[in-house]
């Protein structure tokens, strides 16, 4: 989800507090009939520069038979106070960015806590708030709490047991993810491409549901595992 951009619509209202920086008064339109004085005005320590419209129709109408009749007015009179702020250096200033640290989540996602059901929130500037190694996106995905650098969803154990192999694994519980273990045998050049077991897990403790998963597999060659986890 976008996060909502401000649309100023008519004449800005401007307060005392607009003196502390360089503001543009503006009131145009996109329709070209805006116009650009050249003269400044200072008020306290500040140049401010008058941009108008002329010739104003009206706004949005609804004609008669109930559809959108588009005459033309006041659209996106916005201004951006920070050109120079781009976090992930995209190119497009954080004021305009839905996703200000590249991380795949929105701001507006991080502010509230959204992939997390508001338990927690994380910093919309950060792709990885806690800087254990998984990106908040990847935290979201992984149901782990992205401010707390101990939860991250990583194979933990890998061993023998017998004549099988061990794999165990921090798991989010209360069977809220699908994890799929898959091996490749004797090589890690591609992908692992064998599943050898796909499910829930049961236990762990709310909010976070805390636990570990662990699987035995009859491997006769020396394997590679990786384990998939999937957010329903």
């Amino acid at each position: 989800m976008k996060t909502t951009q401000k649309l100023f619509i008519g004449l800005l209202c401007l307060s005392a507090a607009a003196a502390l920086a360089d503001f543009y008064h503006i009131g145009s339109v996109h329709n070209g009939v805006g116009q650009v004085s050249d003269n400044t005005v200072s008020l306290g320590g500040r140049d401010w520069r008058h941009v108008s419209s002329g010739a104003q129709p009206g706004g949005i109408g609804i004609g008669g038979a109930g559809t959108i009749d588009h005459r033309a007015g006041f659209l996106q009179a916005v201004e951006v106070r920070r050109w120079d702020l781009d976090t992930d250096g995209d190119g497009v200033p954080d004021e305009l960015d839905w996703d200000n640290d590249g991380d795949g989540l929105s701001d507006l996602d991080e502010i509230t806590g959204a992939p997390w059901g508001g338990i927690v929130t994380s910093d919309p500037n950060n792709p990885d708030t806690d800087g254990d190694g998984a990106s908040d996106l990847m935290e979201a995905i992984a149901g782990t709490d992205p401010t707390n650098p101990d939860s991250v969803f990583k194979i933990i154990h890998i061993d023998s047991d017998g004549a099988d192999a061990e794999v165990t694994w921090t798991a989010r519980g209360n069977h809220e993810r699908m994890y799929v273990v898959r091996a490749i045998d004797n090589s890690y050049d591609d992908a692992p491409h064998i599943v050898i077991w796909s499910n829930t897990v049961p236990g762990g403790e709310a909010p976070w549901f805390e636990t570990t998963g662990t699987i035995a597999d009859p491997a006769i060659n020396a394997r590679f595992f990786a384990i998939e986890v999937i957010r329903p």
